[in-house]
């Protein structure tokens, strides 16, 4: 396909640029603000007493020196660790990567990976963590009771991942468990039997999903369940862009021919963000190609 009208904006997954920081570091978040990029995500977890620490991970053992849930931490918990491959370095605290970003223009997707609900504790300690940047900030996760306690407050902008409802096929990560009788990674009872055309049904699980967390302007949705669906006869893009949802995709990296094909499918169908650990390989395999005419 040759090169289309609508670029959507790269965003830095785990802020990751030139891949000489380690994701989600505080020397990677500042390399992007630096460089100046637009957009960037960051996972984020709550912590005891106040304050979010940026980590993927559900234990401090994972990475770092630290023992035990990261959500049964506190930030001098966080302050008292170190990386196990790096004894000069620790996980950043919400509130070290607000200050740093407080005086830059670039927007930031924290990513929240709290399962359980947020206490009204919680839920005021991120609001209070983000307060130099609120306005730059969205919140994006696939826990939808999370997204509407956030929502709630009417202080903080929120996105929705629908992949613990609906995924594509292939090997299932946690959920959904089953593959739907529509080729569906999908464990709601309209995926038992096909009694409607594949694009009827994925329209219909769609208007379910909005519902699950309708203050969202954003989704966020894999690449690979976004091809799927076209290939099927639903543009989810167009359908989401028609409710005033910014439709995003993760996590598409360059890697060839291939991946471009993907990128240009995706970019006519009216993606806004795509979500990669390889801004800068896009950005040289983009530009080299000859402008459309």
């Amino acid at each position: 396909m040759p090169p289309t009208a609508h670029t959507p904006t790269l965003v830095a997954h785990m802020a990751v640029l030139s891949g000489g920081h380690r994701p989600n570091s505080i020397g990677a978040i500042r390399e992007c603000i630096e460089r100046g990029v637009p957009r960037i995500e960051i996972d984020i977890h709550s912590l005891e007493g106040g304050d979010y620490v940026v980590t993927h991970d559900r234990k401090l053992e994972q990475e770092t020196t630290g023992r035990g849930s990261v959500g049964s931490a506190n930030a001098d918990a966080v302050r008292a660790t170190h990386f196990i491959d790096n004894a000069h370095d620790r996980p950043a605290l919400l509130t070290e990567v607000s200050a740093l970003a407080a005086n830059s223009d670039m927007q930031i997707q924290l990513d929240l990976k709290d399962w359980r609900p947020l206490t009204a504790a919680r839920t005021q300690g991120l609001l209070d963590a983000v307060a130099p940047i609120r306005d730059r900030v969205i919140v994006s996760s696939g826990q939808d009771w999370n997204l509407r306690s956030l929502a709630a407050t009417g202080a903080v902008t929120t996105g929705f991942d629908p992949g613990l409802y609906i995924d594509s096929a292939g090997e299932p990560y946690y959920l959904p468990r089953h593959l739907g009788a529509y080729n569906y990674r999908d464990d709601h009872p309209l995926a038992l039997n096909r009694t409607v055309p594949v694009a009827e049904y994925l329209e219909q699980r769609f208007e379910q999903l909005t519902l699950l967390a309708p203050a969202s302007r954003e989704w966020f949705i894999s690449y690979r369940l976004v091809l799927q669906m076209l290939d099927d006869g639903f543009d989810a893009a167009s359908w989401l862009r028609a409710r005033d949802i910014d439709p995003n995709i993760w996590t598409l990296d360059y890697d060839g021919a291939q991946t471009l094909a993907a990128y240009d499918r995706l970019a006519a169908a009216g993606v806004a963000r795509v979500t990669t650990n390889t801004c800068l390989a896009w950005e040289d395999a983009l530009s080299a190609r000859p402008a459309s005419r």
